[in-house]
């Protein structure tokens, strides 16, 4: 019997057979869709656009061909999980795995965009009891940090199981920050951003073109 991600994987197939170029973000949800995707007869031609260095990996284990760099002016799908998304709204909050950055780059230039979620990832409000990832510039660490306070946030320096700081791919920091929930996500955004040294906001304010939510057997699709 094939898994809810399979099923998604299955529904997308006849699609991402037509484009050439695809967009793929990170995490757990994005390995597993590509490990059911590589199970269908997906043409070759397409180029794989990741947003990872561990996604870039495991695409190219599955024999699917990768571009680090992208040179179009727009990915023709984005296809990527969610830390949590507002039911209403679609808005969104990224970046768990740290990836926010190129993540917002491949969302924003793309034609189409897809969310894979499971059915916890959904909110009321956007903000509730999930903290938004901020990467941050080293060098800007103490001024941010001050300035997210100052916004009514509460920043965490993100770090690992060794308790070290977590450095992104370009290097820098990121802050999860708690703002117990965000009434305005586009003007929150558009605030945090007016801060020097703040590289990413994982406040996704673009919507998707449509949602994929998992259940345990099956799942459904939301425009």
């Amino acid at each position: 019997m094939d898994s809810p991600i399979e099923k998604i994987a299955g529904d997308l197939v006849e699609q991402i057979n037509k484009l050439k170029y695809i967009g793929i973000g990170s995490g757990r949800t994005m390995s597993d869709f590509v490990d059911a995707l590589a199970s269908f007869k997906i043409k070759r031609e397409q180029k794989f656009i990741p947003t990872s260095h561990q996604i870039s990996i495991k695409l190219k284990e599955k024999n699917f061909t990768v571009e680090m760099f992208p040179s179009v002016k727009a990915i023709e799908l984005y296809i990527d999980g969610v830390d949590q998304i507002e039911e209403k709204s679609h808005f969104a909050i990224k970046g768990g795995g740290g990836a926010l950055l190129k993540e917002k780059i491949l969302m924003n230039n793309s034609k189409k965009t897809v969310f894979i979620l499971q059915e916890k990832k959904l909110a009321k409000k956007l903000g509730t009891n999930c903290r938004v990832p901020i990467e941050v510039s080293p060098f800007a660490l103490s001024f941010t940090t001050s300035y997210l306070k100052e916004l009514g946030g509460d920043p965490e320096l993100r770090r690992d199981q060794r308790g070290f700081p977590v450095f992104t791919e370009g290097a820098n920091m990121i802050l999860d920050v708690f703002f117990d929930g965000i009434s305005d996500p586009v003007d929150l955004e558009r605030k945090i951003k007016a801060q020097p040294g703040v590289i990413e906001v994982g406040l996704f304010t673009k919507k998707p073109s449509y949602i994929y939510i998992l259940n345990r057997t099956s799942f459904e699709k939301r425009s």
